[in-house]
C-alpha cells in the first residue's frame, strides 16, 4: 500500500470517479468556488491533483488560465484530449503535489484548488503539511487556496463500522466498494472491486487506497500554520452547510497573508 496513488488511478477507476459528475455538477462546483472567491477578473489557476481536468476545463471556459497538476498519466491523458476539442489552452503537467513548488514561479498563482478529496494521500501526514506549504510558495501574497477533503469527524460518524456496499455505475459496470476508519491513525481504507462486462470479454479490476484524514480544528492549523487565514468554510463542494461534527466533507477557502 506505500505510495498506493502511484498505481491506483486507471482508466476504469477514472470512469468509476468522475463520469457521473460530468457535465453540470462539474459546473456546479465550480460556480460555488467562483462565487465564494468574489472575484470578476480572469485569474491564473493551479488546479492541485486535477484527474481528468473536469474543473480545470470549466474554469478556463469561464474565462481564467489554468494549469492542472496531477500524477496520473491516465488521467492527464484524457485531459488533453478534452482540452485540446475544446481548443483551450490549459497546460497539464505530471508532478508530485508535494513538490509543487520545483515546478512553478515563486507567487505564480492567484488561486490554487484542491477539489474533489484528493488531499491527504500520502504514508506520511508530514507530507500532506508540505503539500500546503508548497501550495503557499507558488501562490501570490493575497492569494487564495480552496481545498475540499473529507472531516475528521464525519468520518467517525460515517465508519464508526466497517461498510461494504455494491451498486451498478453505469449499465454492465459494477462495483464493490469495502471502507473501514483506522482511529488510531485517523486514515481511511478502501478496497475497490470493479467488474466490467461491457465487452463480451469481462474484466475485474481490484484495487485499494488510504487516505490521512482530518479533524476541521485540524485542517485549519495547518492552513495558519502554512501563512494562511480562514475566510470561509462550507460542507460539499458545490455548496451547502457544514456541521463540523457530522459533515462527510469540509470545503476550506484560505487567503494567504505573507510571503
Amino acid at each position: 500500500m506505500k505510495d498506493w496513488w502511484k498505481d491506483f488511478f486507471k482508466p476504469v477507476t477514472g470512469e468509476v470517479m468522475f463520469k457521473s459528475r460530468a457535465g453540470k455538477p462539474t459546473r456546479l462546483e465550480v460556480e460555488e468556488v467562483l462565487k465564494q472567491l468574489r472575484i470578476k477578473h480572469p485569474l491564473k489557476i493551479l488546479d492541485l491533483c486535477c484527474g481528468e481536468g473536469r474543473h480545470s476545463i470549466v474554469f478556463a471556459q469561464n474565462g481564467h488560465k489554468v494549469v492542472g497538476l496531477d500524477y496520473a498519466n491516465n488521467f492527464l491523458k484524457v485531459a488533453r484530449k478534452e482540452a485540446g476539442q475544446l481548443k483551450l489552452p490549459i497546460k497539464f503537467i505530471k508532478a508530485d503535489m508535494k513538490q509543487t513548488s520545483r515546478y512553478f514561479k515563486k507567487e505564480e498563482f492567484d488561486v490554487a484548488v484542491s477539489l474533489y478529496n484528493s488531499f491527504g494521500y500520502f504514508d506520511k501526514r508530514s507530507d500532506d503539511f508540505k503539500t500546503i506549504k508548497e501550495v503557499s510558495k507558488v501562490l501570490k501574497s493575497n492569494g487564495y487556496f480552496v481545498i475540499n477533503t473529507i472531516n475528521g469527524s464525519g468520518a467517525k460518524v460515517r465508519l464508526k463500522n466497517p461498510i461494504s456496499m455494491g451498486h451498478e455505475v453505469f449499465k454492465n459496470l459494477f462495483m464493490i466498494d469495502k471502507a473501514y476508519l483506522d482511529f488510531k491513525k485517523m486514515r481511511t481504507h478502501a478496497d475497490w472491486t470493479i467488474i466490467d462486462a461491457r465487452k463480451k470479454k469481462t474484466s475485474i479490476f481490484r484495487g485499494s487506497f488510504q487516505q490521512n484524514v482530518y479533524s476541521h480544528n485540524e485542517m485549519k492549523d495547518m492552513l495558519k500554520k502554512a501563512g494562511f487565514k480562514i475566510v470561509k468554510t462550507w460542507g460539499v463542494l458545490h455548496g451547502g452547510a457544514f456541521d463540523e461534527r457530522t459533515s462527510w466533507h469540509q470545503t476550506i477557502l484560505a487567503q494567504k497573508i505573507r510571503s
